[in-house]
């Protein structure tokens, strides 16, 4: 899944106690070009630690999270970061105003953020309490050297049963538990939506996102393949759960994972991938900068050179070692594929930040080991019944492609217990959409289709009654 799109960032901000005058909800505007785009800060404190979220009004995006924010109470500086998406603000606290500076991709912009009244979006799909179950908060131990401890939500049927589970990993970026993504809760309502039809079902932040520990910016696929593993080992250890019937639901990225996981462990007995990579993340990312470069109506010409400068630079980043001949072919790459750009494009770019942020995004372990994972060496060892869905009007994992290859591979292994289905119309998010482009995202009040929810329950009840 390209990085670029999600914007997921969750504010974790570190400290002890804070004074009560960093709390609450900051509004300002954005002044790019002849355009006005608010964002708003929403800080709050639980359990004696900051923790915030980031809104765009303007876009429909509600709830964001992001990587690091610190405040202090000595000279009144709020600092927030997003790392790997070159986002970075940096204020004063003045009275009833923050004054400072946000910097996309190198390019800064003044922003002077007012508290206001949090503003609160609820998408029509997304349950509201009481919940007619039990919902748990749990703490995942970490079985492995790196001592990560995930956060998560388990959710249960009642008290008294012994349920078949489901195990929800979210796709790339840094996700909380319930996926949110402009103002939708995709795995929130999923695991509603299974709990309510009789299974357990534990979903969690990823490492350094909510209260889960570790370094997201440091992670690699691997490190994502052990945090769901500690995951399946820990819905074992609960005796409300039928170890028996644990299962793995993949989205996008996740869809690599939880493949992953199922081919090391025969305790994985089904899995439902979602919009799941089939062929390599090289591949995939160059699948996406296509359709990103034809939505911006480039010519297939120019295209066709701007793909092929593209893999050069993927492929590079498949052998790097972060030398510094590594890095100054990198740079010199991306000034190559900056040259290639229509003046269209590069008179809204400036080169050097433009430059930077591709530079810094890039050579991230989790960015670097995307490329280089190929999804045919883990589902060929599956043994377990699988399901894999796609949208039609996917622009980030392209359906067609990515299913036939998935069933491809599990076959080749002697698996033939391999399901797919295209949905027409549907996105990337499994949303009904018009064209699929992930600027549709926000402005779209289905969170998931409801066929979809209702096909992934009965194809689970047929593998686990």
């Amino acid at each position: 899944m390209n990085k670029a799109v999600f914007y997921i960032f969750l504010f974790l901000l570190t400290g002890n106690l804070y004074s009560q005058e960093i709390i609450g909800s900051w509004t300002g505007s954005l002044k790019i070009q002849e355009t006005s785009l608010r964002l708003v800060f929403n800080v709050s404190m639980k359990d004696s630690v900051l923790i915030s979220t980031f809104d765009s009004p303007d876009q429909g995006a509600f709830g964001l999270p992001t990587t690091r924010t610190t405040y202090s109470e000595s000279d009144k500086k709020l600092e927030i970061i997003a790392s790997g998406l070159g986002i970075f603000y940096r204020g004063i606290l003045e009275n009833d105003s923050i004054v400072g500076t946000f910097n996309q991709g190198g390019i800064p912009f003044p922003l002077t953020l007012r508290k206001t009244i949090e503003e609160v979006v609820h998408k029509p799909q997304t349950p509201i309490e009481p919940l007619p179950y039990i919902s748990e908060e749990v703490t995942i131990p970490d079985n492995s050297q790196n001592k990560v401890s995930l956060s998560g939500t388990l959710t249960l049927p009642d008290s008294t049963g012994i349920f078949p589970a489901i195990i929800l990993i979210a796709g790339s970026g840094p996700n909380d538990r319930d996926e949110t993504i402009f103002g939708h809760k995709p795995f929130y309502l999923l695991s509603d939506y299974l709990t309510r039809n009789g299974f357990a079902v534990l979903r969690y932040d990823k490492r350094g996102v909510g209260k889960s520990t570790g370094d997201y910016s440091k992670a690699t696929i691997s490190d994502f393949v052990t945090d769901a593993s500690n995951a399946l080992e820990y819905l074992k250890s609960r005796k409300e759960i039928d170890s028996s019937k644990i299962g793995m639901l993949g989205h996008s990225e996740g869809g690599i994972i939880a493949p992953m996981v199922a081919s090391k462990s025969s305790d994985v007995k089904f899995l439902v991938l979602l919009a799941a990579p089939g062929t390599k993340g090289i591949e995939i990312v160059l699948d996406q900068n296509e359709n990103s470069l034809k939505h911006q109506g480039i010519e297939p010409e120019t295209i066709n050179r701007l793909q092929l400068t593209n893999r050069e630079i993927f492929e590079s980043l498949l052998v790097w070692t972060g030398s510094e001949n590594d890095r100054t072919a990198l740079r010199d790459r991306l000034s190559y594929l900056w040259e290639q750009l229509p003046i269209l494009i590069k008179l809204k770019l400036e080169k050097e930040p433009y430059l930077r942020a591709q530079f810094n995004a890039m050579i991230t372990p989790g960015y670097r080991s995307f490329l280089a994972t190929d999804p045919k060496d883990y589902l060929s060892l599956v043994s377990c019944p699988v399901l894999a869905i796609n949208g039609e009007n996917d622009v980030q994992v392209p359906a067609l492609k990515n299913l036939e290859a998935i069933k491809h591979h599990i076959q080749k292994g002697g698996n033939y217990k391999v399901e797919t289905k295209s949905y027409p119309m549907l996105n990337h998010l499994f949303q009904e959409s018009i064209t699929g482009q992930p600027d549709e995202y926000a402005k779209i009040d289905q969170t998931i289709s409801p066929q979809v929810l209702s096909d992934i329950t009965n194809w689970i009840k047929s593998k686990t009654e």
